[in-house]
């Protein structure tokens, strides 16, 4: 069974592989954070829902001072956009999210995994489309919303780092009828402390990146 009781309501599972934890920096005030994240969609989900979903967790995110960008993969050759892009995966900046059919070998009951690395960073995710689905069926919320409200707490979790669940809210590893109730109303959020830490990992690499920008420009010029 996917939806099991507890009282009385429905309840989601989510799985984090980890083997560490993890530090994060100083927020760069001011500034707009981004993040492209590449979708394989391997279960075959349609167009509208796919959109749906994504535009679902973009406004997810921009609740948290993040712009979210898509790359939906595989890319034509011909587009405006690199086919390259999709091989890409540089943490926190771009990610990677794989929608599969199923899971081969986890609980029946766990919609998504991300993968973190001994230092907490990671930047590949994991969801089971069908547990999705089922989900939808048994509670009446709106299919795309689900999704994309699934896709931003795996990406959540890439973002964050070890031990990234939460009591309460998007992040919380078992939604029940209170965070379903939350996806039809528009209000499944990240909370303030949840959206700062995440900043700050984007932050941290945009500074980097800054840096190492300044650093060649200056030895070029020598």
């Amino acid at each position: 069974m996917i939806d099991k009781t507890v009282g009385k309501g429905l309840w989601l599972v989510f799985a984090l592989a980890l083997t560490g934890s993890a530090a994060w920096s100083q927020e760069i005030a001011g500034e707009e954070m981004r993040m492209t994240i590449a979708v394989h969609n391997d279960a075959g989900i349609s167009a509208d829902t796919l959109r749906g979903a994504e535009m679902e967790a973009s406004r997810v995110f921009r609740q948290s001072g993040i712009a979210a960008k898509w790359l939906n993969c595989p890319l034509p050759p011909d587009g405006p956009e690199d086919p390259a892009q999709c091989r890409i995966a540089a943490f926190p900046a771009h990610l990677q999210l794989r929608i599969a059919r199923r899971s081969r070998n986890l609980s029946e009951i766990t919609f998504g995994i991300s993968y973190l690395s001994a230092d907490g960073s990671g930047c590949y995710a994991n969801l089971f489309y069908q547990r999705v689905e089922e989900m939808h069926e048994r509670s009446g919320v709106n299919l795309a919303s689900l999704l994309g409200d699934v896709a931003a707490h795996e990406i959540g979790h890439l973002l964050r780092g070890t031990n990234s669940h939460a009591a309460s809210g998007i992040m919380r590893s078992r939604w029940q009828n209170e965070e379903l109730g939350s996806i039809n109303t528009g209000t499944l959020f990240f909370s303030d402390p949840e959206s700062l830490q995440m900043r700050s990992k984007l932050a941290s690499w945009q500074a980097k990146r800054k840096d190492d920008f300044r650093v060649a420009s200056a030895r070029l010029g020598d």
